[in-house]
């Protein structure tokens, strides 16, 4: 559920190095003097040492200081033991503080990385009360004694702005004996800070990287006084004070207990998704979310407000690069504490990434990911204004790897193309942008087209996050039936279920609205199949390799189709589910014939129970055939039409040059595109006006290949 935070600078699997090479380093043994009780072992691979202070004397270490000599270089990062603190001074002097002081007997090491290999380290250790226990020095490899340690450079008092810094308490209102937490903001970074509860210090808390403030303590039961002053304050006397009124628990009025739940929270998430939690609380109070790892470490913390209902709730995105694994999450009011387990795993079963999210007109779009091995994924690209361009079944092999490209042409429409990527009930979105940037727009897409009455529909939903939506059901008689809004998740994506247990049979419509943007998507409830009588017909007989393909048709009204088209063999290469609207008419669009497409009779096949129709198509030309060119249409064309220019049997993934000369063979304009991986290419071209009339002629090549056609302006 919860962002990384790793305070430290160096990783975990550096620091695991310094053991690993120990083997390679010499150890030595540091007692600069007789009185001198601190133990100093140190190994060290290249520019890394791995220190390890044992304390042999019979008072508590407070604190570690570290130095290098003149010639030594710098320190460049550091590791700590969990449970110490360290930073480093403007005059590079590092120090490591605890909060529980190293007894006798007790060693900690120190992971340091410096600018120069195998320094010597100059080291003094000190007690609770800020007085010297130990000064030394260690060297790697060296066995004589260490040369007199220098006095480190002092220490510069720090100049503290508490001006922005603010804290507040869980709860507000505690009564004497109850465990409070302190949350603050704005205090200087990485300083150490008194907590008084008017003259009395009761906790000392450490500020980190950004200047938080995170701990708890107990206000004493002793305390009297109804009015109390609570303040953090430096070293310096910096002070930053709020003032409470406590209630002493003897006198309090017994009222109603209101404990902290969490009602709803994710417990699978997968790298890159957004994980929800909420539930409730005491209104005005604060929650605390706390996450950690199989370790301990924290990870994550929030403080989460409670509104005036008693609501809460909190949400956020899992870095795409999340390990995977458990995390153990705390909810804690200052009263309550309830944990539960997250788990950070795969949960899609599809994935894709596009190679760039803009292409110029020209460009080819790239696409990879992954999805379940063995299962097929449908793949349906939509243009600007929504119309479907392209559709393909993908055969996934074992691998699970998934890959596909679209050729786009110097006229393809500019603006923002959908790719809608579909394995069984799973859905992936993408937008890519052509010639512009992508703009932010809602895409929808239900998991089934027909549901019975007992089923649940879902609703993918993907557009700009956070951002508010309305959702109408629009029912078969045209009248809203449901009205809802949505809200987006930090990730722009929902999942919204829609209970259709009081829904009639037939086909509505969900209308999605997003600042003055309408989106419409389709679904049926409760059609049958075993319409009676089918009529359907393509709009054309004869298709080139890669053209898309109208199909219209007519049965009884509100019924459920299969459309499947077959090849010459009679393999089915792509199947899908329509319905008839409430005047029996069906139309679709989306069946093209592939690109390596075999020559000959392919059937389109409409059925619904026992009644079928087909409809018979010749595919003209195959991926073996002698370079060819055509224009769409064989009557006159005028000023401003568009003239769309196919070639088929031309070089594999090349580029596709067209010139077009006028009757009296003078160059009118050069055109060009890229063939596909089967050699195909299309370019639309608008005619423009002040051209004579008469016969023209085209010239397109690729490679060393060159075919030609002619077309009539009037």
């Amino acid at each position: 559920m919860f962002i990384r935070e790793d305070r430290s600078i160096v990783s975990p699997a550096t620091f695991l190095i310094f053991s690993l090479v120990a083997f390679a380093a010499f150890t030595v043994f540091i007692f600069p003097d007789a009185l001198a009780q601190t133990g100093a072992k140190s190994t060290g691979f290249e520019k890394t040492t791995l220190i390890e202070f044992t304390n042999n004397d019979t008072v508590e270490i407070n604190t570690v200081r570290m130095w290098l000599g003149k010639d030594a270089g710098d320190f460049k990062s550091f590791k700590t033991e969990k449970g110490w603190t360290g930073t480093k001074t403007a005059q590079g002097l590092l120090v490591f503080t605890t909060s529980q002081p190293l007894g006798p007997g007790e060693s900690v090491k120190f992971g340091i990385k410096t600018e120069v290999a195998s320094p010597g380290i100059n080291w003094r250790t000190m007690d609770t009360s800020g007085n010297e226990i130990t000064t030394g020095k260690t060297a790697i490899n060296q066995e004589a004694p260490p040369e007199q340690v220098p006095t480190p450079p002092p220490e510069q008092p720090k100049t503290a702005n508490f001006e922005n810094a603010k804290f507040r308490i869980i709860p507000e209102s505690p009564k004497n004996g109850d465990e409070i937490r302190i949350i603050g903001e704005g205090f200087p970074p990485n300083i150490t800070l008194d907590f008084f509860i008017d003259n009395e210090k009761l906790e000392d808390f450490q500020s980190d990287n950004s200047g938080g403030v995170l701990g708890k303590t107990k206000i004493p039961v002793t305390k009297e006084s109804d009015r109390v002053d609570l303040s953090l304050a430096d070293a310096q006397g910096n002070k930053k004070t709020i003032s409470i009124r406590i209630q002493h628990a003897e006198s309090v009025i017994a009222e109603k207990v209101v404990h902290l739940t969490v009602t709803q929270a994710t417990e699978i998430v997968g790298p890159g998704d957004t994980a929800r939690v909420s539930g409730t609380a005491k209104p005005g109070s604060t929650v605390a979310i706390t996450a950690r790892d199989t370790s301990g470490t924290k990870i994550y913390e929030v403080a989460v407000p409670v509104d005036s209902q008693g609501n809460w709730s909190h949400e956020t995105v899992i870095p795409p690069d999340a390990p995977l694994g458990s995390r153990m999450v705390e909810f804690s009011n200052g009263q309550d504490v309830i944990t539960k387990t997250l788990s950070i795993s795969i949960t899609k079963s599809i994935r894709l990434t596009p190679s760039a999210i803009k292409y110029n007109p020209g460009e080819t779009i790239l696409v990879n990911g992954t999805a379940a091995a063995g299962k097929p994924v449908e793949v349906i690209i939509k243009d600007p204004i929504g119309k479907e361009i392209f559709s393909d079944i993908l055969q996934i092999d074992e691998s699970g790897t998934v890959t596909f490209d679209y050729p786009t042409q110097q006229s393809s429409t500019k603006g923002t193309y959908v790719i809608i990527a579909t394995q069984e009930q799973e859905t992936e979105i993408l937008r890519i942008g052509l010639g512009v940037a992508p703009i932010e727009q809602i895409v929808a897409k239900f998991d089934k087209l027909n549901y019975a009455t007992s089923d649940e529909a879902r609703l993918t939903i993907q557009g700009p996050a956070k951002s508010t939506i309305l959702l109408s059901i629009i029912d078969p008689s045209d009248k809203e039936k449901f009205t809802d809004s949505i809200t987006m998740g930090l990730d722009g994506r929902k999942d919204y279920y829609i209970s259709l247990k009081d829904y009639k049979s037939g086909v509505y419509s969900a209308v999605l609205q997003y600042l003055g943007t309408e989106t419409n998507v389709v679904f049926a409830v409760g059609l049958q199949r075993g319409s009676g009588e089918i009529a359907m017909q393509a709009t054309k007989q004869t298709y080139l390799l890669g053209e898309g393909i109208l199909v219209l048709g007519s049965s009884k009204p509100n019924v459920l189709l299969t459309l499947e088209m077959s090849d010459p063999a009679g393999k089915i290469i792509k199947h899908k589910d329509v319905f008839t609207d409430k005047e029996g008419k069906f139309k679709d669009e989306t069946f093209r014939v592939p690109a390596d497409a075999e020559q000959g009779i392919w059937i389109i096949r409409a059925s619904s129970g026992p009644n079928y129709a087909e409809a018979k198509i010749v595919v003209a030309g195959t991926i073996d055939q002698s370079f060819v060119i055509k224009v769409d249409k064989s009557t006159p064309y005028s000023a401003g039409d568009y003239m769309k220019i196919t070639g088929t049997g031309g070089g594999k993934t090349q580029t596709a040059s067209a010139t077009i000369m006028d009757p009296k063979d003078a160059k009118v304009t050069d055109l060009s595109t890229f063939s596909t991986n089967v050699g195909s290419f299309q370019i639309t071209w608008i005619v423009p006006t002040g051209l004579e009339s008469g016969t023209y002629k085209i010239k397109a090549t690729i490679g060393n290949e060159v075919a030609e056609a002619t077309f009539t302006i009037q």
